[in-house]
């Protein structure tokens, strides 16, 4: 796991650049830090390393092919990597590998099958790699976005890294500084700012599942190799839930396998939910020594689950490392999170998620999570209003239903009555998500944003691919898409990099992923029971008192903190100045938002409030 940052210009590069690039890349890799810069000074290449695998200075990058040809960049990890060097050694028998990394796999496969190894990867990545002889660039993203890659393309300069910050350390990119005012919008509406826009409008973020390819004159294209509409053709002969269940065991197993595979302590995040608790069931299977797991608890015992990830890690045997966490202490960590993501970020589990990452670095450099398991198995709250919605009879009472409950006073009504406005079928993705986060519908940005921000709906139009999907599962696809890769993925890559810690996800294995997408529904819910299948297996490790109960995110009592500990963040970014300085929205829909929220005690409005704060607080700070 590491940080690659790189520069290509028309002209000479300066060595600064390159190297404060790197620099701004430390946190991400402690270990080693090195340059490359090609012979007529056009092409520079910058890396910072977390040794995970071969620690030996051997395997440092950037890294050079025997021949001398090829230069690679690479942050991430790739775990199939012994497999795919088995068959260059077969191919090539003469060739003798000088480490026992992965990244030299990824040249030699490189200069075997050319841009077409990519799909023989499986795991994270985000690789840079530079063919002398042809002056080419070649990128690759990983399928689902698991690990980060930004660029920056002017037509004289084209610039990437794994975070925006080393962006910014080049001149060229601290001038085109002009905000992306349609990223803005969708950020009010959805948390994040989805791929493949950023807060600037001149850096974006490189697409999953892509190939990219820049050549000697500087024309940039880049192409598709995996995307995950083409997986839903794929489906599985499953007979009964026996079958369904042996196949999932199979796939998990070998995913969890492949994930531990390291050269350092290693763990696992463990919060007593199902996805995590089932992760650390399976790696337990495989590891001599009690599996070191860590949890993050609340001292508001309403938000406090840490009991569950104790009575897991007892049931399960872990070395259990665990941290309670108070509301200053969370305020102190909050300038950090806001500050660490760049752009403006909503998602206020980055907090305990940073802590937890803290935590575990102390003992571990990587860690196992259970990102993808809601997505991939049904497991959140917006699938049931996705089915609900579809329902003929909810159709028709639907206008005079959310009429009658957002009159009704009651904080709870009124946030269902949010959720049941009518949509137009593209926006219906998009409204759904958005209202079950808390966040801004079409309808209220109309209100709330001013006219120059050209505000314009997100618009989501399910794919021809999808059209024999339930409605359950094409929500979860637009998560899987969307959210997964755009929020959830981006808050574990910074928060756990930020204290240089991998974090390995199982479940969104390439195997897993094509499994669960071709899974019939009935086998991911039955009932009122979501994600069964998944609590099914868990079953075979955990007694059912662990695995029946209500799910409950990985939050912190932000409504709460909103009125306490973080109010003066209300006073200090949602004041008339601030708001219209910003010429984003209108001053006085806020006023009347807060006062809702604050007087007359509407909680739901809480993020509401919050994404606003983010927003103000961004632009504060950065000018």
């Amino acid at each position: 796991m590491c940080g690659i940052v790189g520069i290509v210009s028309k002209r000479n590069i300066d060595q600064s650049d390159i190297q404060s690039m790197t620099n701004a890349l430390k946190h991400r890799g402690p270990d080693a830090q090195a340059t490359f810069t090609n012979e007529s000074q056009t092409v520079a290449l910058g890396h910072t390393r977390l040794s995970i695998i071969d620690l030996s200075s051997e395997a440092n990058q950037p890294m050079h092919s025997t021949d001398g040809r090829y230069v690679v960049v690479f942050n991430g990890e790739i775990y199939n990597f012994k497999g795919v060097r088995g068959e260059i050694e077969t191919l090539h028998p003469d060739l003798i590998f000088k480490t026992h990394s992965d990244t030299e796999v990824i040249l030699n496969a490189f200069a075997a099958w050319g841009v077409d190894m990519v799909k023989r990867l499986e795991g994270m990545f985000a690789i840079a790699l530079y063919d002398k002889l042809s002056n080419q660039l070649f990128l690759f993203r990983d399928r689902i976005g698991k690990k980060p890659l930004f660029y920056f393309f002017d037509g004289e300069y084209f610039i990437f890294a794994s975070e925006i910050k080393a962006l910014r350390k080049h001149p060229a990119v601290l001038a085109a500084k002009e905000i992306d005012k349609e990223s803005v919008c969708e950020f009010l509406h959805l948390g994040y700012i989805p791929e493949p826009k950023t807060i600037y409008q001149f850096i974006r973020k490189f697409p999953a599942g892509f190939i990219g390819e820049l050549d000697s004159s500087l024309e940039f294209r880049f192409r598709p190799y995996w995307q995950v509409d083409d997986q839903l053709s794929k489906p599985f002969e499953i007979k009964d839930e026996t079958q369904a269940k042996f196949l999932l065991r199979e796939k998990l197993n070998g995913a969890v396998q492949k994930r531990l595979i390291s050269d350092v302590p290693l763990g696992a995040f463990l919060s007593g939910g199902t996805d995590s608790s089932l992760i650390t069931a399976m790696a337990s299977q495989f590891t001599r020594s009690p599996i070191k797991t860590f949890s993050i608890g609340f001292k508001e015992s309403a938000f406090d689950e840490h009991h569950y990830a104790a009575q897991v890690a007892s049931a399960l045997k872990t070395d259990h490392h665990e941290y309670i966490l108070s509301e200053t202490e969370a305020a102190e960590m909050l300038e950090k999170y806001l500050a660490h993501f760049d752009e403006p970020f909503a998602d206020t589990s980055a907090i305990p998620t940073m802590l937890v990452s803290q935590l575990a670095r102390k003992e571990v450099t990587v860690a196992l999570t259970g990102d993808g398991g809601d997505e991939l198995f049904l497991g959140y709250g917006a699938y049931t209003w996705a089915s609900r919605l579809n329902n003929l009879w909810v159709k028709v009472i639907q206008r005079p239903m959310a009429y009658l409950l957002d009159r009704s006073g009651n904080s709870r009504y009124q946030r269902v009555a949010h959720i049941l406005e009518k949509v137009d079928r593209p926006l219906l993705r998009s409204h759904i998500f958005s209202q079950e986060q808390y966040f801004f519908s079409d309808k209220e940005l109309v209100s709330l944003v001013n006219d120059n921000l050209g505000y314009r709906p997100f618009k989501y139009i399910d794919s021809p691919q999808a059209s024999h999907l339930s409605e359950p599962d094409k929500q979860a696809l637009f998560d899987l898409k969307y959210y997964l890769k755009d929020d959830l993925l981006v808050k574990v890559d910074r928060a756990a990099m930020f204290y240089a810690l991998e974090c390995r996800s199982p479940l969104l294995d390439q195997q897993v992923v094509e499994f669960a997408l071709n899974l019939p529904d009935h086998f991911k819910t039955k009932g009122n029971v979501k994600k069964w299948i998944l609590k099914e297996l868990l079953r075979e490790y955990l007694p059912s008192d662990l695995v029946d109960r209500p799910k409950w995110g990985f939050s912190i009592p932000l409504s709460k903190w909103l009125k306490n500990e973080f109010h003066y963040l209300i006073d200090e970014c949602l004041n008339r100045q601030t708001v219209e300085e910003a010429q984003f929205v209108n001053f006085d829909y806020v006023e009347r938002l807060k006062d809702s929220f604050l007087k007359k005690e509407q909680d739901y409005l809480y993020n509401r409030i919050w994404i606003l704060i983010v927003l103000h607080k961004w632009i504060k700070d950065n000018g």
